[in-house]
């Protein structure tokens, strides 16, 4: 109708206009349903349909359990505005005392906001946050430097947060933004989770990558299988960690290591491993089973493998890490070590509450990861 039409068109024009002006801008986070249903004075049902128009237009993304965030990369409307990451700005805080002034603001800069393990991690950070009574601020580097720099330029300009949550940008590679942490790190505590960058000493909450190669490498020996394969990432500290466990339970097991059986893709080649099919099946081509990175490249590398005739995992045998929906939904379910995710994004927030409490907190912590049974690896 006509009428309802306009009513959910007032939405999608005031979010275009405040991107447009730069009230609104990517990564900060929208008022929720209720708080623009109140704004507006229209029902929730109109305020979810518009919110799913702009889903579409790719102008927000909702993240499930966290809310919705605008999404300004690739729709044209932030050419007038500076390429960056911004975070709301908060309440105004009274006069400073000796002691620094609670914000009641944890700032989290998570890599993606894409559906994969980011929105239950979020979701878990969240949670302890409000119990906390803090309000989470989030923002996306999109897993780039100059974005991740741009937030944090904006962190130590506004001074407005009591701490700082961060996953790290392409955690293998020497990182040019340090000095903005150690800056930051005299303010507020901070933490990382998933990986943390070399040399930065600052605490983590991930699992145990190195053990997690070493299990899913036992896991396949246990199974008969000597010829094991490995793709990992070069970039993600992640990465040189699970190909350190892998190369232990090899030698530990008397096993031949190849490495011309090992292949290293960085973000952008992992995200579309196609481009590099032949490469990787040349690589493999005498292995009957591979241990991927995650369960993004796993669920690749089985549709590519199916595409070319080679049986999943008769020929062979597949698998992840993570635990992802990926590896459900795979034409060939994956074995796949466990992720914690939202417990992950818990522990990442309450461990943030006990450095605001005391800074001398030892806040690193590791998970021990678990398999996941499914179909995509044979005994032999």
């Amino acid at each position: 109708m006509p009428g309802q039409e306009a009513k959910y068109q007032q939405i999608i024009d005031w979010v275009r206009e405040n991107i447009r002006n730069g009230t609104l801008r990517h990564g900060d986070k929208l008022m929720s349903e209720n708080e623009l249903a109140h704004h507006f004075g229209l029902s929730r049902q109109t305020i979810r349909r518009a919110t799913g128009e702009l889903e579409n237009m790719n102008l927000v993304t909702r993240v499930r359990g966290s809310g919705t965030y605008i999404n300004t990369d690739g729709n044209g409307l932030s050419e007038e505005q500076p390429e960056q990451m911004v975070l709301r700005d908060a309440p105004a805080a009274g006069p400073h005392t000796a002691a620094r002034e609670k914000s009641g603001n944890i700032a989290v800069i998570s890599t993606f906001n894409e559906r994969y393990i980011f929105p239950d991690i979020l979701k878990g950070i969240e949670g302890v946050l409000t119990e906390n009574g803090y309000t989470m601020q989030v923002a996306f580097t999109d897993n780039r430097l100059s974005r991740e720099r741009e937030i944090l330029q904006q962190l130590l300009m506004r001074d407005n947060i009591d701490g700082l949550i961060v996953e790290p940008v392409k955690s293998a590679l020497p990182n040019p933004n340090l000095d903005y942490y150690k800056r930051l790190r005299r303010r507020v505590p901070v933490i990382f989770f998933n990986a943390v960058y070399p040399g930065g000493h600052m605490p983590c909450v991930r699992i145990d990558d190195r053990k997690t190669g070493q299990m899913a490498v036992q896991y396949l020996l246990v199974r008969g299988h000597r010829k094991i394969g490995g793709i990992f990432k070069s970039d993600d500290g992640q990465g040189p960690l699970r190909y350190q466990g892998y190369l232990d339970a090899m030698i530990a097991a008397g096993a031949p290591v190849d490495q011309q059986s090992v292949v290293w893709l960085d973000t952008p080649a992992a995200a579309s491993i196609s481009d590099v099919g032949d490469y990787i099946f040349r690589r493999l081509h005498e292995c009957s089973a591979v241990v991927c990175y995650n369960d993004q490249i796993a669920y690749q590398l089985v549709n590519l493998a199916l595409a070319r005739g080679i049986r999943i995992p008769e020929d062979l045998s597949v698998i992840g890490v993570d635990d992802s929906y990926l590896a459900d939904v795979s034409r060939i379910p994956i074995t796949s070590f466990l992720h914690p995710k939202k417990i992950l994004g818990e522990k990442t927030a309450e461990n943030m509450m006990q450095l605001i409490r005391d800074p001398s907190f030892d806040a690193d912590y590791l998970f021990e990861s678990t398999v996941v049974e499914r179909s995509s690896v044979i005994k032999i």
